[in-house]
């Protein structure tokens, strides 16, 4: 028995060692401007190989990983300032084309098997008692980093950076029953 727990231990320390080392080489900020914000110097590694329990290769079929923007892959001197949004996120709960299927809208960043990188916004269907589908991606090729923020009337707000108004904006359009970039 004790053998058992030693081993159970141990595989849970290792797991938790990868997890954090995982998450320690996801992002290296560039040394130089110093002058610019660190997500403008920001480097992104994607490392997973799905996204919210889809694999990455049914998300988009010319990519090889993706990691959805989370805090906890932030080392702590960068995620004092992702604390810190005034409201945006790295991810949204509710239903963003006036159904009643709950959806996610999240950000991350994708790695292509031919090594281009950017970020990527991804709104997933959650139909009860069925596994999660994808609604909606749009790509942002060599756009390193993002944050959402929806308003009332459901318009994702992408921000591609935290302290600025460059930003991209979608919506649900009744009329063409498709999301739309404004």
């Amino acid at each position: 028995m004790k053998r058992i727990l030693l081993l159970a231990a141990t595989f849970v320390s290792v797991l938790a060692a990868a997890a954090s080392a995982a998450s320690n080489d996801f992002v290296t900020v560039k040394p130089e401007p110093s002058s610019y914000a660190w997500w403008l110097r920001a480097d992104f590694h994607p490392f997973e190989t799905q996204v919210r329990g889809i694999p990455v290769k049914q998300i988009r079929a010319t990519w090889c990983k993706a990691s959805e923007f989370r805090k906890a892959l932030f080392p702590p001197e960068l995620a004092a300032d992702v604390e810190q949004t005034g409201g945006l996120s790295f991810s949204v709960e509710r239903s963003f084309d006036g159904s009643k299927i709950p959806q996610t809208a999240l950000i991350g960043v994708y790695e292509g098997c031919n090594g281009q990188r950017g970020s990527f916004l991804l709104i997933l269907a959650r139909p009860p008692g069925a596994p999660a589908t994808v609604r909606f991606l749009h790509e942002f090729p060599d756009i390193a980093f993002g944050i959402l923020a929806v308003t009332t009337d459901a318009t994702i707000h992408v921000f591609h950076c935290m302290e600025c108004d460059n930003l991209t904006r979608f919506k649900w359009s009744r009329a063409k029953k498709r999301f739309i970039r404004l």
